[in-house]
């Protein structure tokens, strides 16, 4: 992997997770009409999504039906900042690198992963995702392109 190093990254941003979250761009409208159309995402799937970050994607997902929605974050500044923004108690945040996180297997409709999968090591975290999932369960990853 080129650039910065997993464990660097994981704590790069959040020294001001507010002003990360005021430069963050969303995500566009097509990318949630697709995990509502074709990956599951409906009012009560059970959700995970891998570090969620300062919420730019948890906030659409809760508002889409995601419940619960269950965000692992590795960066306490973050996770901390998170939970601050979006008061919800379908909102759950698992502090703790995606890797090493306690998750049910089998238990969750869709995962997520959004502009976060780079800090996660790909083999086994694919595989983890994938054992996460009920049977056709869907797994998405998606990037914003600059």
């Amino acid at each position: 992997m080129g650039g910065m190093a997993r464990s660097a990254g994981r704590s790069a941003f959040g020294g001001d997770p507010a002003s990360y979250h005021a430069v963050r761009p969303g995500y566009p409208d097509w990318v949630y009409e697709t995990l509502c159309g074709l990956c599951g995402l409906r009012p009560g799937a059970a959700v995970f999504e891998v570090g969620a970050g300062t919420g730019t994607a948890s906030e659409r997902l809760l508002a889409l039906g995601a419940r619960p929605l269950l965000a692992i974050e590795p960066d306490p500044r973050m996770a901390g900042h998170l939970r601050e923004r979006i008061a919800s108690s379908e909102l759950q945040v698992v502090l703790g690198a995606f890797e090493d996180a306690d998750l049910p297997s089998g238990a969750f409709d869709l995962g997520v992963a959004a502009t976060s999968f780079h800090w996660v090591e790909p083999a086994g975290g694919q595989a983890k995702a994938l054992r996460l999932l009920k049977p056709g369960g869907w797994w998405a990853m998606v990037w914003n392109v600059f």
